[in-house]
């Protein structure tokens, strides 16, 4: 093989490089919208599973806002209590009062918002269990475990559990690198983006094939190689999940969408995911 050639084939390998890279990604970040055809409009009566969890999220949030609403003047009453004089300065207090309960109460709103999204991940887990397994039958037309009302309470607490431990771990690696970020000016913030993508979307991408991982007692360290073999897919897909998650009361309607997604996916990388002859044939 002359110069040339072995120039050229360089060359062909610099183009493809990159060209694989975006393939990888891409095929990993359609998953979640395949998820979401399959729920929403190929199998709609899906809704079984996913609408009580957002029914159970919205009753608290509910609760949360009312709460809000009710308590926060008696919160600022513990700090400040609101002026009661007639002159000039004491109408601009009171005004500051007001504006006080106002900030208060907005910020209870947030946080209680946040708060319930996030731990709507724990509300949704059982269900987003059963909706997983159900995606599975449908999409190889293998029939599940028979029903036992002891198992699924074993699997539910499990899957509870579970969720609570991935919620914990998660909060343990970005919440002190966003006091980081507030700290050290420019580098900080580069850090917390960089590494704070790539960790949060490597976390929704095991996250999110937990329940197919599960029922094939499938251990932490071979969801790591899924990670670690399939980097490319697996980013895109935890890309994906990222996006449709971000939104707060929004990421209700998207998580059934990424149990799927996570679903379908996990079926492929394993290669247990049946010819479209076989699939259809299961629906």
């Amino acid at each position: 093989m002359g110069v040339g050639d072995v120039a050229k084939k360089a060359a062909g390998a610099v183009v493809a490089a990159p060209k694989a890279v975006a393939v990888g990604y891409w095929r990993g970040l359609t998953y979640p919208f395949k998820g979401a055809k399959l729920v929403y409009l190929e199998h709609p009566s899906l809704v079984r599973y996913w609408m009580f969890p957002i029914l159970i999220t919205l009753i608290v949030i509910g609760f949360v806002f009312a709460g809000v609403w009710h308590y926060h003047g008696a919160v600022v009453e513990m700090f400040w209590s609101e002026p009661a004089g007639e002159g000039f300065w004491d109408s601009v207090l009171r005004f500051l009062h007001g504006f006080v309960e106002v900030i208060v109460a907005l910020l209870g709103f947030l946080v209680g918002l946040v708060v319930v999204s996030l731990l709507s991940t724990i509300f949704a887990a059982p269900f987003n269990d059963a909706l997983s397994e159900e995606v599975e039958r449908l999409s190889t037309g293998r029939e599940g475990p028979p029903f036992s009302l002891a198992a699924v309470a074993r699997d539910s607490v499990r899957t509870v559990l579970l969720e609570i431990a991935k919620l914990g771990l998660w909060a343990i690696v970005m919440l002190p690198l966003f006091v980081v970020s507030l700290i050290v000016p420019v580098a900080g913030q580069i850090i917390y983006t960089v590494f704070g993508f790539f960790f949060t979307a490597g976390y929704f991408s095991i996250d999110y094939l937990d329940w197919p991982a599960s029922r094939r007692n499938r251990g932490i360290a071979y969801r790591f190689s899924l990670l670690r073999e399939h980097f490319l897919p697996m980013l895109g897909f935890g890309t994906g999940v990222w996006l449709f998650l971000f939104v707060p009361l929004l990421n209700l309607l998207f998580m059934p969408a990424a149990v799927a997604g996570g679903t379908l996916l996990f079926l492929d990388l394993e290669g247990a995911a049946p010819s479209k002859e076989a699939a259809s044939e299961a629906s």
